[in-house]
């Protein structure tokens, strides 16, 4: 769940027409309810481009972004999951917003986005890792792949820097969330390391 003012806002793959929830934080009485898509494991996120303040929310359909207030949709891209499984948080980080494996860059004249890479709509390319948050960090993307491989991707082009298997094995729905700590990052994988 998120805290936006007096909202609490909610992901519950409600349907028809409430797969996301604004209830008022204070009575529990319901504000507005939007999407009409499944469930989802991901956290939504308040990003601020174009001057306005904008609900990031991932299902297993797509990303939308819609107006914290009213649950009104801004924009949207469909993005479906190899496993119509959505469980990573969408990581926003000076206009640009990836979800998943997907970059897309804010428009910062009026609500809209872009893709950036990749190029292909296949779901498989379009997802590193549907458990692991990535971390953004001086221009690199530090997740995992699928079968568990940790990455260094070039944040701009997409294009993969570095791999290796040394911090979480391989094995399909491995996760690790990275954290930055300074000028290091924390890495707690799913073997409690």
């Amino acid at each position: 769940p998120l805290i936006e003012g007096d909202l609490l806002i909610l992901l519950v793959g409600a349907k028809p027409g409430a797969s996301v929830i604004g209830l008022d934080k204070n009575t529990g009485k319901k504000v507005w309810q939007a999407l009409d898509e499944g469930p989802t494991a991901s956290s939504p996120i308040i990003v601020n481009a174009a001057g306005v303040p904008q609900l990031i929310v991932w299902t297993d359909q797509s990303v939308t972004s819609l107006a914290p207030a009213t649950g009104d949709t801004l924009w949207r891209q469909e993005l479906k999951t190899t496993q119509d499984a959505a469980v990573s948080t969408p990581v926003y980080h000076d206009g640009y917003l990836l979800i998943g494996g997907l970059m897309m860059e804010l428009d910062q004249t009026k609500p809209a986005a872009k893709v950036l890479w990749p190029p292909l709509e296949t779901s498989a390319r379009r997802v590193f890792s549907d458990t692991s948050t990535a971390l953004v960090q001086g221009g690199f993307i530090y997740t995992l792949k699928f079968m568990g491989n940790f990455i260094c991707v070039d944040a701009k082009t997409g294009k993969q820097v570095w791999e290796t298997d040394q911090v979480s094995g391989t094995k399909n729905g491995a996760s690790v969330h990275p954290t930055a700590n300074g000028n290091s990052v924390l890495l707690y994988n799913d073997r409690g390391e």
